[in-house]
């Protein structure tokens, strides 16, 4: 999906990622994180657009093994690696960032079924 550069449209991309761990089964304290980190971070990406006519690109993928949330802006200066983010968001089993190109790139990771029984 794309979002404005809107922070109040940050929940439907929460709204999609609770909908995906409810489906997987996770406990409900599970999906409430989940919920909660997606949209913590989308409202920091979104802060983060120095554009309103840009937009923020949120994926969210279910596989066998995991929900991953990926959000995709046009790169800014300074918008590397960001160490502080891992320990900012709970709810999450993984932050990672990256610069491809000119687009700053956030994967979500959280794990369902054995692995996140292991990572509890």
């Amino acid at each position: 999906m794309q979002l404005d550069a809107d922070t109040r449209l940050c929940a439907a991309a929460g709204g999609v990622g609770r909908y995906f761990a409810d489906a997987a089964g996770l406990a409900n304290s599970a999906v409430s994180g989940l919920q909660s980190a997606i949209v913590a971070m989308c409202n920091r990406e979104v802060e983060r657009i120095g554009d309103s006519a840009q937009r923020l690109d949120v994926t969210v993928t279910r596989t066998a093994d995991r929900i991953e949330v990926v959000m995709r802006r046009r790169a800014t200066r300074g918008s590397g690696k960001d160490s502080e983010a891992q320990g900012m968001i709970t709810g999450v089993d993984r932050v990672q960032h990256e610069t491809e190109a000119e687009m700053a790139i956030t994967r979500l990771t959280k794990y369902v079924g054995e692995q996140a029984s292991a990572g509890a």
